[in-house]
């Protein structure tokens, strides 16, 4: 005799035959969507380029629907401070937090169609199950607002489980074990560090202190020792060594012209030195709050940084002296959290023993 769960679970598994599992880290620089079965097959930045809505209200005031976006992703970035007076770039995410609702849909709506032109065996009728990475940090409101996006954008059924704990899973990392863990992840607009334990966040924190703020602190040094005006891209660029033998070009705030100049990589660091620190102290903040019963594995393991950031030359090295905890970075950092949630697509019984930060239905 069929009971109803197994009849249900029937029906489930033949739905699932015409949708796509996906996994989407929703970082604030670069947006990574996983295909069941296809692996990473989005790698983008976080960008949308639309023209500019205009500030007033009342009758006049045109509607936002009429606003239709002119690029995603890398092509949005390219032309980010190189735009036209009429449209306008955005990032839909500031620090790990949406700050544009509408933004954010009609980026995940065009990434999801992209996902629906890949071919397969099964006709995909039905919408997709999403697993999405979000900070730890982030309250009900803001997973509510997220849930919402994605649902708007096509997705049937998602759920959001920490960054971290997907951190975790990508790098091979036992999270079902009785054992403390300490994970730094550095991404564009957050920097969290959580000590992890039985699939879980035991003691975690965050800051703003990330990608975002070392170029923006490297924009400042340079015009305030050269009197040189650089763009966020070129500052990027400098920050992860892009730029050939250091040499940077600007405006000249003294006489307006273009002007080229060489940074010596010492100088990098000491304009991004103060941000580090902020970095640094977090991790000693939460390793101060850490119960002792989990201090003997953090010992034995030590301490593992995840996300883009961590690629900073010498911050492994500065932690390492400040902690005197073993640190380092994990191969391609900055697809640990694409890459656990790839497993979790992947492997449903894995996604049933990972603690979950909500599932939405």
């Amino acid at each position: 005799m069929i009971t109803f769960a197994k009849f249900k679970d029937k029906i489930l598994s033949l739905v699932n035959l015409f949708s796509w599992d996906i996994g989407i880290d929703l970082g604030t620089n670069n947006t990574l969507v996983y295909l069941k079965g296809r692996g990473i097959i989005i790698d983008e930045p976080t960008m949308i380029a639309r023209q500019k809505k205009k500030r007033w209200t009342g009758l006049s005031a045109p509607k936002s629907k009429d606003i239709k976006p002119v690029a995603y992703g890398l092509k949005a970035k390219m032309m980010w401070n190189r735009e036209p007076k009429q449209i306008e770039v955005i990032s839909p995410i500031k620090n790990g937090i949406i700050s544009d609702l509408e933004g954010l849909e009609s980026l995940m709506s065009y990434y999801l169609k992209l996902v629906y032109e890949v071919p397969s065996r099964y006709p995909k009728i039905f919408k997709p199950n999403v697993i999405v990475g979000v900070p730890s940090f982030i309250n009900q409101v803001q997973k509510r607002a997220i849930r919402s996006v994605m649902m708007s954008a096509g997705a049937r059924r998602v759920t959001l489980i920490e960054e971290v704990i997907l951190a975790a899973i990508g790098v091979n990392l036992p999270t079902d074990a009785a054992g403390g863990l300490v994970i730094v992840d550095i991404g564009g607009g957050k920097t969290e560090v959580s000590v992890i334990s039985m699939g879980g966040v035991v003691v975690g924190k965050g800051i703003k202190s990330a990608g975002l703020e070392l170029d923006n602190a490297l924009m400042n040094y340079i015009r305030l020792k050269y009197g040189l005006l650089i763009g966020p891209n070129t500052a990027e660029k400098l920050k992860i060594g892009e730029e050939e033998n250091g040499l940077i070009r600007g405006r000249d705030l003294e006489t307006g012209l273009p002007k080229s100049i060489k940074i010596v990589p010492g100088e990098v660091e000491e304009a991004v030195a103060m941000e580090l620190n902020k970095i640094i102290k977090l991790i000693s903040s939460v390793l101060d709050e850490t119960p002792p019963e989990l201090m003997d594995d953090i010992l034995k393991k030590g301490i593992l940084l995840v996300g883009n950031g961590a690629k900073i030359k010498g911050l492994a090295g500065m932690i390492e002296a400040e902690t005197k905890i073993c640190t380092r970075v994990v191969t391609e950092p900055g697809l640990a959290v694409i890459k656990g949630c790839g497993l979790l697509v992947e492997n449903k019984n894995l996604l049933k023993q990972v603690k979950l930060v909500s599932i939405l239905k």
